[in-house]
């Protein structure tokens, strides 16, 4: 039975020995996560800085970077809001 034991944790080790990389990859360069633009902000002062950002867009007002990631932010919540229309069973009542 001891000579089975230490025969398999043999096989172990040299398996895990030989799975093991010889060269350590070079460090990657660090992603940047892109960090949500009206984070930290309620829904209440979301909604009013894009309103805010609407109204200057439309008056051709120039954008600095954060105020357009902002902008795009602000459009893609509320193509992602529901509709408010009501699912056909609750209308059919």
């Amino acid at each position: 039975m001891k000579k089975a034991l230490l025969a398999a944790s043999a096989l172990l080790f040299a398996t895990v020995a030989y799975a093991a990389p010889t060269q350590t990859p070079a460090p990657k360069a660090p992603v940047a996560v892109k960090a949500d633009p009206l984070a930290g902000l309620t829904m209440d002062q979301q909604m009013e800085l894009c309103e805010h950002l609407e109204t200057l867009k439309t008056q051709s007002k120039p954008l600095t970077p954060k105020m357009q990631q902002q902008l795009k932010a602000c459009q893609a919540m509320s193509m992602d809001a529901p509709s408010d229309t009501a699912p056909d069973a609750t209308q059919d009542r």
